[in-house]
């Protein structure tokens, strides 16, 4: 089961690096104008971000992937770190105009 997660986890990893450094060149290149609260949503959601991948590669790196023998056990492990990437694409990504 480890190698399989491991394999289910490293697309994460890359995607979620990818995909915070192209959305944080689509605010780089963006025009100025945009309020205050915008730039501190996307700050908040670069730093939730990078808190997650940096907390998948310790565990990673720590080797707690290879205790875990479950299912159950794997969530524990990555869960929050999972959580935390996916609330940064949400805090990052862009907004959906409002419909009425």
């Amino acid at each position: 089961m480890t190698t399989l997660v491991l394999i289910l986890l490293l697309p994460v990893l890359a995607l979620g690096f990818t995909g915070l450094t192209l959305l944080f060149a689509d605010t780089v290149r963006a025009q100025g104008g945009r309020p205050l609260a915008a730039w501190a949503r996307e700050g908040l959601g670069y730093l939730l971000g990078a808190i997650a991948l940096v907390g998948i590669i310790a565990d990673l790196v720590g080797g707690s992937l290879w205790r875990a023998g479950s299912l159950q056990s794997f969530l524990a492990t990555y869960g929050m770190n999972l959580a935390l990437l996916g609330l940064a694409f949400v805090l990052v990504g862009p907004g959906r105009p409002a419909e009425g």
